[in-house]
């Protein structure tokens, strides 16, 4: 692949996420890229080499992007694009409008470009992910989808995290897609705007604990995130943020059902401001009637939710496998003392 020549430096569009261009019609299926001979081509190929800007459009209108998915992520002008593809001999490029992100953990623009930029660059996979706080399988898969190359194994680099984001773009955007992100992202009536942030990456000098239904600290501020609907990865990604604490999605989702956290699967998002999150932590725990006891075997808290009933003394995990002779004792103990 072609290394990065310093046409320009990144572009400042503001960052917004764009997980897909596929119509709101048509599924989101992964296309796998057909690749163009212009792309393929050596670079001692006796027809040359053409630009990598012309090198992007081959590959990523061969990866089955359209006119509006080129325009937005290069920042051409759709006028641009077309004339650019005519030249290349791209004649049936798509038209397909540009939609609304609906994944959990959605790709920003400005991440996109940066991925272009050290892939064409021969960054290593493993400094790229480690770059866009992403997994390298993420990395391979996105690239795919863009319809980015292999690479030589040979020529590939680890660059530390901080090269990696000062990386120029080897193309110049010449078109504000400012207006493009202010129609996608807008909020839709009657629902929670979504909040598109990454969390800075805190650093502890030794590893967290919390004692599930022992830290009420811990334990309320892990309980209005549940209540609220958040999803695993949104909650164990503020615990880290706010407390410190390392958290697996399943980790999360097991601390929720031994707190007995009720929530609606229905309901649940990804992320949400603040004032949102406590206002709908609020409204749920009302309308189910959520009391925080404490549990007079285990002697930790769990939540009794009277839309639910249930025991209001003991913890539901008490009455798993795992406490069954403890409760066959205690069972015994009474009985005798009644005789």
């Amino acid at each position: 692949m072609l290394a990065v020549n310093e046409f320009a430096k990144p572009s400042l569009t503001s960052i917004v996420a764009i997980d897909a261009v596929l119509s709101e019609s048509s599924p989101q299926v992964q296309v796998p890229p057909q690749w163009s001979e212009r792309f393929m081509r050596a670079v001692g190929h006796p027809a040359g080499r053409g630009s990598t800007l012309e090198l992007l459009l081959s590959g990523m209108a061969g990866a089955g992007h359209g006119v509006a998915a080129l325009s937005f992520y290069l920042g051409l002008d759709e006028a641009e694009v077309r004339e650019r593809a005519a030249s290349l001999g791209l004649a049936d490029l798509k038209e397909k409008p540009l939609r609304r992100p609906t994944s959990a953990n959605p790709w920003s623009l400005e991440h996109v470009r940066l991925l272009i930029a050290v892939w064409l660059d021969n960054v290593s996979a493993a400094s790229i992910a480690a770059t866009l706080g992403r997994s390298p399988s993420s990395i391979h898969s996105k690239r795919r989808w863009l319809g980015l190359g292999v690479r030589d194994r040979k020529r590939l680099q680890e660059r530390p995290i901080a090269q990696c984001r000062a990386t120029a773009l080897p193309w110049k955007p010449t078109f504000d897609v400012s207006a493009i992100v202010a129609r996608l992202m807008s909020p839709r009536p009657g629902t929670l705007t979504v909040v598109h942030k990454i969390y800075p990456l805190v650093q502890f000098p030794v590893e967290v604990k919390w004692a599930l239904g022992r830290d009420k600290e811990k334990d309320e501020r892990f309980s209005v995130l549940g209540f609220a609907g958040l999803r695993a990865p949104a909650i164990a990604r503020r615990m880290l943020v706010e407390f410190g604490v390392r958290l697996t999605d399943s980790a999360v989702n097991n601390r929720i059902s031994r707190l007995q956290i009720v929530r609606e699967r229905r309901d649940m998002i990804s992320e949400c401001d603040e004032e949102a999150v406590e206002r709908r932590a609020a409204e749920a725990m009302k309308r189910l009637g959520a009391t925080l006891r404490q549990c007079s075997e285990l002697n930790r808290s769990f939540w009794w939710c009277k839309a639910k009933g249930g025991n209001r003394w003991t913890c539901r995990e008490f009455e798993t496998k795992k406490f069954q002779s403890r409760k066959a004792e205690r069972s015994c103990g009474d009985v005798t003392a009644m005789a």
